[in-house]
């Protein structure tokens, strides 16, 4: 029996969350991880008119950014949490969506969040070791 081999550098994007400019996803980033490091940026989820059931990605934090990362939905559409490694409750829409979580400028290296859609909503679900790292507006 062969090996399979699978490009899982397809699944990883190094470049787009790294600087400041805006970065508007797309229906083929279902999947992928993102690098997130670098300066303030705007990044653009699906619109409401385009959302995909099970389309999913995630970003981790490489390197403290020097800028928040600002991901939108551009409608009120995204609920989640996030937890942090004090113990505290973290960073949550608390029942109410909200149009946009923030990879904060204090996010540090292997900080992560993860996004999911079931077709009408973002779900947001993170993890990180310090306060105020993601936060929903």
């Amino acid at each position: 029996m062969g090996r399979v081999f699978f490009n899982t550098r397809e699944h990883l994007d190094t470049s787009s969350c790294t600087g400041t400019d805006t970065y508007v996803m797309l229906a083929s980033d279902s999947g992928k991880t993102f690098m997130v490091s670098g300066g303030a940026q705007t990044i653009t989820l699906l619109p409401a008119a385009d959302l995909i059931e099970g389309w999913n990605c995630r970003f981790i934090t490489t390197a403290s950014p020097s800028g928040d990362k600002v991901i939108g939905a551009g409608s009120t559409i995204i609920h989640g949490s996030s937890a942090n490694g004090s113990g505290d409750a973290g960073a949550a829409s608390d029942g109410t969506a909200k149009t946009s979580v923030t990879i904060e400028a204090a996010s540090q290296a292997g900080n992560f969040v993860d996004i999911v859609c079931d077709g009408s909503l973002y779900y947001v679900s993170g993890t990180h070791g310090q306060n105020n790292a993601t936060t929903f507006a």
